[in-house]
């Protein structure tokens, strides 16, 4: 279990190799082997994730533990609140888990902690457009990071699983695996609402590139950082450069994600 604010996950059992992906606070993983006391190849359960973990990050818990942590928990919206317990306090960050949370306190293998900020129960509650947007708009200017998955550094899936994560969903982490989702495809522009994920294409007519749909015609995505761009039919338009840097391909709809 992750009981720091995220904690790095690797290609190889060595802080010098590159970074996967990252865990959150409050998320939990299942050990699948060992190299030696310090690094351990885990998968991640709230999205499949295979990678190394530095052990000494890490908390091991039981199993009775891990079966109420990983199924009964609620997910953080403010973009980083401070948890506090008797002993220590630190920052957590929008869309860390918080297990069996009750509304102010919520436990861990450590103890119990207050949160005082927004939270909402994981697939307790679906959220439609007006609340997809708002969630969106707390990851704006968040920095990219090759591998990152959170609001201080991210790449493009991240920016979408972690916006779907606050929204009570889970989507996969990686491109190949989300388009193989089964979205309801939105063939027009003007037929989409906050929260569709727009897909774009490449010269060679491949997928590369995704983004959350805006009100207004406009499209968050990751480029340099988590920025909102002008969407249209041919696809993405950067004001800033008076070019458009992405082909619209497609947007889908989570199913249940009803306008």
């Amino acid at each position: 279990m992750c009981d720091l604010s995220l904690v790095a996950l690797y290609t190889k059992p060595s802080e010098g190799s590159p970074l996967v992906s990252q865990i959150l606070f409050g998320e939990t993983a299942q050990i699948i082997s060992r190299k030696n006391k310090q690094w351990a190849k885990i998968i991640t359960d709230f999205d499949g994730t295979e990678a190394w973990a530095d052990l000494r990050q890490l908390s091991e818990i039981t199993p009775e533990m891990h079966k109420k942590f990983s199924s009964n928990f609620s997910v953080a919206l403010e973009v980083c609140q401070v948890l506090m317990n008797n002993d220590v306090s630190f920052p957590v960050l929008i869309a860390s888990s918080l297990p069996e949370y009750d509304g102010m306190v919520f436990k861990t293998a450590a103890g119990k902690y207050v949160y005082s900020g927004q939270a909402s129960g994981f697939q307790e509650v679906k959220f439609g457009p007006e609340i997809m947007e708002k969630l969106s708009r707390r990851f704006v200017n968040a920095p990219f990071i090759h591998g990152g998955r959170s609001v201080f550094g991210l790449d493009k899936i991240a920016l979408v699983q972690l916006i779907y994560k606050c929204a009570g969903f889970a989507l996969p982490r990686t491109l190949e695996q989300l388009l193989k989702f089964d979205f309801d495809v939105i063939h027009f522009t003007e037929q989409a609402s906050p929260g569709d994920i727009a897909f774009f294409i490449n010269k060679n007519d491949e997928i590369d590139h995704l983004g959350i749909v805006l009100s207004d015609g406009q499209v968050l995505h990751v480029a340099e950082k988590a920025r909102i761009d002008k969407l249209d039919h041919e696809g993405i338009y950067n004001r800033e450069t008076k070019k458009y840097s992405h082909k619209l391909r497609y947007i889908g709809r989570v199913p249940h994600l009803t306008p």
